[in-house]
């Protein structure tokens, strides 16, 4: 063992930067509990299948983001001796790891190992989502235009792949849109079934539940009919944290997402005073 304890094996030397404690990495895991092996959390999608980790078929399976130094001794030591492109098995006791606590998953003093590989590292995560969503929007060859949010300070971009003279959404106004949602990296997240688009009103905000704020921004630059899509940055989607849904992760920190989405129907409130034939203002 180093001299903390951990037992630090390294399968494949990497190549790249190493994380220091606060930087954001992107890795693959398979995390057990010894001295049985148990395999408690892994975002590999056949090892989580094979070992039912998630029954409910919620979790978003692919390389992990997560911020180094935030889960436990063990394994932000094991990651800042670690290179991108490296692949490590990382064994620890629980002083290193949850403890006397646990962590709800992981009983009292219990030893773990951790099989990573090390995909890239992050210094800045926001720098690294705003560089992805440009290299994004260089693929664009449609035209496309913005919206400055200014709460959160955040730019979302729209873009009408297919127009139409249809009636053009509007605040208040009840659509049915059908649509798939993409990470950054390609992964589909959630999409409609055929044949049943979803249905909301427009600029209407639930205490619990609804549309993240992206879509009530974005697509009211939509006429009904018209098929395009919406890049929308994680201040407008689902935040810093992501989220969590029964211990499981569904959607990443810091996350900005790609909808296609199609305007099914629009049907205008009865107190709109709007003219169908007048463009509504981003």
């Amino acid at each position: 063992p180093l001299e903390s304890g951990l037992y630090f094996i390294e399968e494949t030397e990497g190549e790249g930067d190493s994380p220091d404690e606060d930087d954001w990495v992107l890795v693959n895991h398979v995390c057990y509990i010894l001295p049985d092996d148990i395999i408690y959390e892994s975002y590999i999608e056949n090892v989580a299948q094979d070992n039912n980790l998630d029954a409910s078929g919620i979790a978003i399976y692919g390389p992990f983001k997560m911020p180094n130094g935030t889960r436990n001794e063990g394994l932000t030591e094991g990651l800042t001796l670690m290179k991108e492109g490296g692949e490590a098995t990382l064994i620890f006791s629980s002083e290193l790891g949850f403890g006397s606590s646990g962590n709800g998953t992981v009983g009292q003093y219990n030893s773990l190992k951790y099989e990573i590989e090390l995909l890239e590292v992050i210094p800045d995560i926001e720098a690294y989502e705003l560089a992805n969503t440009a290299a994004y929007m260089d693929t664009v060859t449609a035209p496309y235009d913005t919206i400055h949010d200014p709460t959160t300070d955040a730019i979302l971009y729209y873009i009408v792949d297919q127009a139409t003279e249809g009636a053009p959404v509007a605040n208040d106004s009840t659509i049915e849109v059908a649509y798939k949602g993409y990470l950054m990296d390609g992964r589909v997240f959630d999409e409609s079934t055929e044949g049943e688009p979803f249905t909301f009103k427009v600029g209407e905000y639930p205490e619990e539940g609804g549309v993240i704020d992206g879509w009530h921004l974005g697509l009211v630059n939509f006429k009904d009919g018209e098929k395009g899509r919406l890049v929308i940055p994680h201040q407008l989607a689902y935040g810093e944290e992501g989220r969590v849904s029964g211990g499981l992760r569904t959607m990443p920190p810091y996350e900005t997402l790609v909808f296609e989405v199609e305007i099914i129907s629009v049907e205008a409130d009865d107190d709109d005073d709007y003219d169908p034939g007048v463009e509504p203002e981003p």
